[in-house]
């Protein structure tokens, strides 16, 4: 029928190739691209739909997603490859080739595949499966089940603290069940292969002997983990002193914590270092500031300031939001050498210490310099040496020459110590030269001059 529609061609050529057996080709050619079009479109729908159910629970966001991307390799590629061989074997029987092989081929894996599957196959899928499935569900859903109790024991003035225990509680139970998952679903899928674990559990035991002599730290930082963790001594975002450092829990597990420094430095620590625990940030913060005054100030009005100044950082809308009781003086707290030290504390928020005395701080130096109140600092008082050149009141003056009198120079009580020690400092690395060139230099003249240099007024 092809033939008389193609004209009855001629025997060889094109068109007779054609009619015998090149449009049956290219018909299944087409209708293979038409099968995959169609199971392509079947299977997106029915993988779109079960995401989307899979999107009404919260919980299993996660596994929604990753179908999604898997549905790509199952809808497109997989059919593709199926189909794709199917026509070629079927152009090729057309084309008049044996492909008897082939199918013999594949009868014979397709065999060997349906067996396995019946048998083993769908089984160890099914536990690989499973096992990806709680494991996603497990990062959902620990997370929530340790929040909800961890909320469910505290106040709402508490909710940071239990954010913090419960994120770091939940980074360790994830962990732990994702180890567990994966050790279980090992040995089933062994069982399924007829892999005996009897003595791969014997293994273990005789290899964990072996290790145990070898990995008693290993142990002990596993043990005072458990309590930490326990205890809650610390949590993630805890700024804690451990093991002789300092710095911000960055994240931590059953074996060790890790810290970053202010200089940025990380720090990971094994729990059996730690013998002892310092918590700056747990529940709450304490200011603690020491503000040195001189003696000569009035207490009275140094305490009222203070205490005003606290009150004002408490209602200053950003650092009042921060403050959980305002910064107060607490007591007159020393006497030391050039100071009177007076103490403020106040209770704020978990981590904002620092914030508010660095706040105080700037606070207080600018109200005492408005009020006029004095901040001491050490003085120091520099010693020239057995040779240093004397003052004129220091020395008695010569018999040649004439006792010098008060206008000659200024009275010492007239000079500050800052005065009095510059202008010492000047007479004696400019005395001796001065000698030297000027055979008349007299004390008073050097005197004179190291005032002039150095400004003091007449």
């Amino acid at each position: 029928m092809l033939s008389e529609l193609f004209g009855n061609p001629a025997e060889g050529t094109f068109l007779a190739w054609v009619a015998d057996k090149g449009l049956w080709a290219v018909l299944i050619a087409i209708g293979a691209i038409a099968v995959w079009f169609l199971i392509r479109f079947l299977m997106r729908r029915w993988f779109t739909r079960a995401a989307d159910v899979l999107d009404e629970f919260e919980a299993a966001s996660d596994v929604s997603g990753a179908l999604r991307s898997f549905s790509r390799v199952v809808t497109d590629y997989l059919p593709a490859i199926l189909i794709v061989f199917a026509a070629i074997l079927g152009i090729l029987h057309i084309l008049g080739h044996d492909i008897q092989p082939a199918t013999n081929y594949l009868d014979s894996i397709g065999s060997a595949v349906g067996h396995w599957l019946l048998s083993n196959g769908a089984r160890i899928l099914l536990i690989l499966f499973l096992a990806w499935l709680v494991s996603r569900l497990s990062r959902r859903w620990l997370p929530k089940v340790v929040q909800s109790a961890a909320f469910g024991q505290h106040t709402a003035e508490d909710h940071e603290e239990a954010t913090k225990r419960t994120d770091t509680l939940s980074a360790v139970f994830v962990g732990t069940a994702n180890v567990l998952i994966i050790l279980i679903a090992m040995f089933m899928v062994l069982t399924e292969l007829s892999v005996p674990i009897g003595p791969i559990l014997g293994g273990f035991g005789i290899a964990g002997i072996a290790v145990g002599f070898g990995a008693q730290h290993l142990v002990r930082d596993l043990i005072n983990g458990i309590f930490i963790l326990w205890e809650n001594q610390y949590r993630k975002g805890d700024v804690v002193d451990i093991a002789g450092i300092q710095g911000l829990v960055e994240d931590m597990n059953m074996r060790r914590t890790i810290l970053r420094d202010l200089d940025g430095k990380v720090h990971v620590i094994p729990h059996g270092e730690v013998s002892s625990t310092t918590n700056f940030t747990k529940y709450w913060s304490r200011v603690n500031l020491d503000v040195g005054v001189a003696y000569k100030e009035d207490l009275d009005e140094v305490i009222r300031t203070l205490n005003r100044i606290g009150d004002e950082l408490s209602q200053d809308p950003h650092f009042g939001l921060l403050t959980i009781t305002p910064p107060q003086v607490l007591r007159v707290n020393s006497f030391d050498d050039s100071a009177i030290t007076i103490k403020m504390t106040g209770e704020c928020k978990p981590r904002t210490q620092w914030d508010i005395m660095g706040e105080l701080r700037t606070r207080i130096k600018r109200e005492f310099d408005e009020m006029g109140i004095e901040i001491p600092f050490p003085h120091q008082t520099l010693y020239w040496g057995e040779a240093q050149a004397r003052l004129p009141w220091d020395t008695e003056p010569a018999e040649a020459k004439p006792k010098p009198v008060v206008e000659d120079f200024v009275r010492p009580e007239g000079m500050s110590p800052a005065e009095r020690e510059e202008a010492l400092a000047a007479l004696a690395l400019a005395g001796d030269g001065m000698d030297a060139a000027n055979p008349g230099w007299s004390p008073t003249d050097a005197f004179a001059a190291a005032q002039q240099r150095t400004g003091t007024p007449e």
